[in-house]
């Protein structure tokens, strides 16, 4: 176990999230679709910082450095460990939210779509089946609703994520 803290609150890493690496451990993310990577970097046997970077290791985004070079534990301040908590709480979030978008979106259109076809154009046939398999991958002509959705998706930012 690996204890993160300001002082005052506390985060303990346990084993099964850490990874072990050749300058440290990666923390582990609860999915795979996770886009950065938490790595404690260990020199001469001492957590030196905790670093995020893009998968890989391709480029550091932030650095939390250890204020405390005597211990294993990881003493930051309360602005980076703030920053740091937010973040491992994130990777901890056991809700699959990339499933939850597909769904919810996908859902959407077949809805949409199954009502035009069967309500709207009064065509008795159609399944709910076929729509699935034969039109959902031909509706991405995404590019010509550019506008509409990036404000449809700044009002879902402020409302669902920010």
């Amino acid at each position: 176990m690996i204890i993160v803290t300001n002082g005052i609150d506390t985060i303990n890493i346990d084993k099964k999230y850490l990874q072990k690496l050749d300058n440290g451990f990666l923390i582990k993310p609860e999915f795979d679709y996770w886009m950065v990577s938490l790595i404690i970097i260990v020199e001469n046997g001492v957590i030196t910082k905790i670093i995020k970077t893009l998968p890989y290791g391709e480029r550091i985004l932030n650095s939390f450095n250890n204020l405390d070079k005597n211990s294993n534990r990881v003493l930051l301040s309360n602005n980076e460990f703030s920053k740091f908590k937010k973040l491992y709480e994130n990777m901890r979030n056991k809700d699959d939210l990339r499933k939850k978008v597909v769904i919810e979106t996908v859902a959407h259109i077949l809805a949409y779509l199954y009502y035009q076809a069967k309500y709207i154009e009064d065509n008795q046939e159609t399944l709910m089946d076929e729509l699935f398999e034969y039109e959902i991958p031909n509706i991405y002509n995404y590019k010509e609703y550019k506008n509409e959705i990036f404000r449809r998706t700044n009002e879902i930012l402020k409302k669902e994520y920010l």
